[in-house]
């Protein structure tokens, strides 16, 4: 997910020093979606964290300069290069001054500000808060910002729908013949094998069973391509056997739609529907091969008929969202590169479109350099008004694209690719490529981080903020941002975003892709983050949180 910059979020700007303030005064407590509590007050002392601006890294280089939010109301006031008196004075402020501030940190005896001028792009040094009179924030001009919600609900996340066939020759029998104590037993797989070869139909019926029951184990334990081959063989044997045939056809189908490979999973799906018509998961499957093709239609026919069999709540959220989108890209436009298809509104021009694509392909290309992975099936993108974007995605308001697995993204008022545009797109290509190489298996904050690096944000304006936190046992451990984050709040969304980049940085720093790549690849093999970092990093999280505070210091605070 790709967070907006300061002041573009959707309405009036979110004044996150009011709304702190406010919920200290009730002695509220900043939760997060996960349920994980972080108090405004402390131990001692009380460390709240009002994080203004903490996105002052590249993808805002050629944003809208900042209005000032503040003056300076005594008759001078000191600017020291830290968040201490006794440190260096490094500039003095006379009455009146006007300045920005862009981030705010409060201890229970102190609150200081972190300000500089308008016409500076960094930060000049702190000052007391007290000296200076606080402007109520407009909302400034909505650019196309940042701000990625990655749904969830993807296809890896459907349930395993198609069960084992019980109920017709004894598949439980053949199951426990096959697979024992933990592992297939490859000898008595060989010996229904070979007894197949008299072409007796029983023979050849308990041949299907066994490489279908193998192929289910494999699958439990996130072994696709084994799954693959099992299946495979299943079908080998199950060419006079309708119900073995269709089931080793959708769990062939459901493997590749896990892996985002949704060509592959249509072929499936097309030999199970010949041979059975009116079978639900055939239906409820093929709709989502075809939504990740970007085949609207189709997508909407065969869930509208899994409906007519077998009415299903989620799927009618999934018919809902196709149909909303089919509705909304009507009279869209259309263009297509070998990666990518376009659709876009009337308002964007086809110069845009066609700049839009060049960008992503550029992107593409970078981002499977570092990876060395790159997704099977080409990437929807989607271009909106502001206000279909918001009325379609139901984004939060500090989103400013959102990735579902169609990369959607509002360009009201563009007629080029910005800088800022351009990083959002990388941004969010960088998403569909991890959720793709992990099988959906990311935890958010991996994903956001990888994000924000990829698209070139660094950490250099959030450092002592995250150190201070850290320091004061404020900050919001990996471990509470590995769920969505769809429901944060402005404020909570900024420090997410600001850990996960560090983390990622901190990862790079120590690992280098190579190990970055090596995470991601046992996140696909369905393994657990911890587990998953101390396989490939040998870590875990306690020693990536330390690892990052240090290397903020060491890079960012010499």
């Amino acid at each position: 997910m790709y967070k907006l910059p300061r002041g573009q979020e959707n309405g009036s700007r979110v004044n996150l020093v009011r709304n702190a303030e406010r919920g200290r005064r009730r002695g509220r407590r900043f939760a997060l979606a996960t349920g994980q509590k972080i108090g405004w007050t402390a131990r001692g002392v009380c460390v709240a964290l009002l994080w203004l601006v903490l996105w002052n890294g590249p993808s805002q280089a050629q944003s809208p300069a900042a209005a000032p939010n503040a003056t300076v109301k005594s008759d001078s006031l000191v600017v020291y290069s830290e968040m201490r008196s006794t440190s260096t004075v490094v500039s003095s402020l006379k009455k009146g001054d006007p300045v920005i501030v862009d981030f705010e940190f409060k201890t229970s005896a102190e609150k200081w500000c972190r300000i500089k001028l308008a016409s500076q792009k960094v930060g000049i040094g702190f000052v007391q808060c007290t000296g200076l009179d606080r402007k109520e924030e407009q909302a400034t001009a909505q650019q196309p910002a940042t701000g990625l919600g990655t749904s969830r609900q993807a296809v890896n996340e459907l349930p395993l729908a198609p069960s084992p066939p019980r109920s017709t020759g004894g598949y439980d029998e053949i199951a426990n013949l096959v697979v024992r104590e933990g592992s297939i037993d490859v000898t008595k797989l060989a010996e229904l094998d070979a007894a197949s070869h008299s072409g007796s139909a029983a023979a050849m019926r308990r041949a299907a069973l066994a490489h279908y029951a193998a192929g289910n184990f494999e699958l439990s334990r996130n072994s696709n391509d084994e799954a693959i081959e099992q299946y495979r063989s299943a079908l080998g044997f199950a060419a006079k056997q309708p119900d073995l045939q269709v089931a080793s056809l959708v769990r062939l189908a459901y493997v590749h739609l896990h892996r985002s490979e949704y060509s592959a999973a249509v072929e499936y799906l097309d030999r199970a529907r010949a041979v059975a018509p009116r079978s639900v998961l055939v239906a409820r499957l093929s709709g989502w091969a075809y939504y990740g093709l970007d085949r609207l239609d189709e997508a909407v026919e065969q869930w509208n008929i899994a409906q007519q069999i077998e009415p299903d709540p989620d799927v009618a959220k999934l018919l809902e969202k196709a149909e909303t989108d089919k509705a909304a890209e009507s009279g869209f436009r259309s263009g297509q590169t070998s990666h990518f298809t376009l659709h876009y509104e009337g308002s964007a021009t086809p110069q845009l479109a066609a700049e839009i694509l060049r960008a992503l392909e550029d992107d593409f290309r970078s981002i499977q350099s570092e990876l060395r992975f790159a997704p099977q099936e080409p990437v929807a993108v989607v271009l909106y008004t502001q206000q279909n974007f918001r009325d379609i995605t139901r984004a939060p308001s500090w989103a400013g694209a959102w990735n579902d697995g169609r990369i959607r993204v509002p360009v009201q008022g563009l007629t080029s690719v910005s800088d800022q545009l351009s990083h959002i797109l990388k941004h969010e290509l960088t998403h569909s490529f991890v959720r793709q190489m992990t099988q959906g298996h990311c935890p958010q904050w991996l994903h956001e981080g990888l994000a924000q690096w990829m698209e070139g944000r660094r950490s250099d304006a959030a450092a002592q903020p995250l150190v201070a936190a850290y320091e004061h046992q404020q900050n919001p451990p990996l471990k509470a941002l590995e769920g969505s984050w769809a429901e944060f709040s402005g404020p909570q969304a900024g420090i997410a975003y600001a850990w996960s980049l560090a983390a990622v940085e901190f990862i790079v720093a120590n690992s280098g892709m190579w190990g970055v790549e090596r995470l991601l690849d046992n996140l696909a093999s369905g393994a657990a983050i911890e587990p998953a970092l101390g396989s490939a990093l040998q870590t875990n999280y306690a020693d990536i949180e330390r690892g990052t505070v240090e290397y903020l210091r060491r890079t960012y605070l010499k």
